[in-house]
């Protein structure tokens, strides 16, 4: 792409040099004109000039690729760069020409003694119409280029501000370029043209239409810089807008103040902002609804296609808490102070539970079942777990003291921990679905709760977890070797 803007940049000069030859520059005095074309047909100045000034653009373009391709950082620092540097190079080259040909103006004085001052003013206007022109159609055409081609390809996510570019072309810059184009270069011209004329005949200087041409270049310049404000101060406000939505604030509304495209803009922006608040409410609502880390699953591997959530095996601890002789507890409570108990136990426990990476999967009545290592992996479920039930049992005390103090009655639990293989995902209707695991470790985890009762005890871990866990078998108190409803082989217990 690098080698077709150099193309464009050789093209553009040629065209350059054409257009002079139909267009009239303007001309002052025109017998030493005259001398000073016939002194450049003889010696090949003109020729000799171009080379030497169009070979250093050349060379100046061929050093900045070779400095931006030695690495894809540079590239990519550099890219949104490349139509400004390569079109501001003709302009280098038209730079170069007219000091060259200065300095052979000066020597041409001294041979024929002609009067240099009208050949640099023609001179100039050569030169700063044909840089313009090169310039223009340059950088117009690879710039439509790089956004059309190169830029998606490179920034297929966008984000170009973040490559630290170290020149940017504002909006701004580009109605300024407009009006030196469209407005200033050519009234300039034209100007020029008059004044050229009323000398050469000796005519008397209509001063009224250089003062009228000065007044419409001002007022283009202010018309050129109110447009681009008032298409620059809307798209300023949607940015920040857009920021702070990024932040979280979905309150954001931008002002719409036209009824224009930029109007419509607006109003789609606030449409926008308006579905992501609700979305984010849904979200957010959702994560109270389920653990927030099934919800981001959940989220995240949805079948878009087939309208499913999936779900596979894997090895997961399981954990159930059960408040003891809650139906005799809640017989004597109020609904709302049962609620207002459950509440304060549910929070307390589910802080301890979420901070050894455990989600709660359900509340079932008073009860609770967490699991450890789903949705997210974690390195050991099984310790995980246990560390969860040892900090279970201080929360419960300081909850105890807290309810007691509100005149509620002293609560107790038991936690029953078992390691092994579920499957976990979504189960339900088509119209309704939820995240859970599913297996005999869940069983047994509920039954190893449920024998803490007989045990009397307020944890039990299996000889699995407490293997998975990496205990210290010595350290546990070792309880039974328990039969369990449904199985056969007999399950050595432990307490902590």
């Amino acid at each position: 792409m690098i080698f077709i803007y150099g193309i464009i940049v050789f093209l553009s000069n040629i065209v350059a040099v054409v257009i002079p030859s139909v267009v009239s520059i303007p001309v002052f005095n025109s017998e030493s004109i005259n001398k000073w074309e016939t002194f450049l047909s003889e010696n090949k100045v003109a020729m000799t000039g171009s080379i030497v000034a169009f070979s250093l653009p050349i060379l100046f373009c061929l050093i900045y690729s070779i400095n931006i391709l030695k690495s894809d950082d540079k590239l990519m620092r550099n890219i949104s760069e490349i139509p400004s540097v390569f079109s501001l190079s003709s302009v280098i080259g038209w730079n170069v020409y007219y000091f060259i040909e200065i300095t052979v103006v000066l020597y041409a004085r001294k041979t024929f003694g002609i009067l240099i001052k009208s050949i640099l003013i023609t001179s100039w206007g050569y030169a700063l119409f044909s840089g313009m022109t090169a310039w223009t159609i340059s950088y117009l055409a690879i710039e439509i280029i790089n956004r059309t081609i190169l830029l998606p390809k490179v920034f297929p996510q966008g984000h170009l501000q973040r490559s630290g570019f170290s020149f940017r072309p504002s909006f701004k810059h580009l109605m300024i370029f407009c009006f030196m184009v469209s407005s200033f270069f050519p009234i300039i011209l034209l100007l020029v043209s008059f004044i050229a004329v009323h000398i050469n005949n000796n005519l008397q200087m209509n001063y009224g239409i250089i003062v009228v041409s000065s007044t419409l270049l001002f007022i283009a310049l202010l018309i050129t810089l109110s447009l681009s404000r008032l298409i620059i101060n809307p798209i300023n406000s949607l940015t920040l807008a857009a920021e702070k939505i990024k932040d979280g604030d979905y309150k954001t509304k931008v002002p719409v103040v036209t009824a224009d495209e930029l109007g419509i803009l607006a109003d789609s922006f606030n449409d926008m902002t308006e579905s992501l608040a609700e979305k984010e409410f849904m979200r957010d609502t959702f994560g109270k609804i389920v653990d927030p880390e099934v919800r981001d699953y959940l989220m995240q591997n949805i079948d878009v296609q087939n309208k499913t959530l999936g779900g596979e095996t894997r090895e997961i601890t399981v954990l159930f808490c059960d408040i003891r002789n809650f139906t005799a507890l809640s017989e004597k409570m109020e609904a709302s102070q049962v609620v207002h108990m459950l509440n304060k136990y549910f929070t307390s426990l589910g802080e301890e539970i979420a901070k050894h990476h455990g989600i709660i999967n359900k509340y079932i009545g008073d009860a609770i079942m967490a699991i450890f290592g789903a949705p997210v992996e974690v390195n050991n479920s099984a310790l995980n777990a246990y560390e969860a039930a040892v900090d279970m049992r201080q929360a419960l005390k300081k909850i105890n003291e807290e309810l007691m103090k509100e005149g509620y009655p002293e609560l107790s639990f038991g936690i029953g921990i078992h390691t092994g293989k579920v499957f976990a995902g979504t189960i339900g209707a088509e119209n309704r679905m939820e995240y859970t695991v599913i297996g005999d470790t869940v069983n047994t985890a509920s039954r190893l709760e449920s024998l803490c009762k007989t045990y009397k005890v307020d944890l039990l871990l299996s000889s699995f977890s407490v293997q998975k866990a990496g205990l210290d078998e010595k350290e546990l108190k070792f309880i039974d070797e328990a039969q369990l409803r449904g199985k056969t082989e007999l399950m050595k217990i432990y307490t902590a």
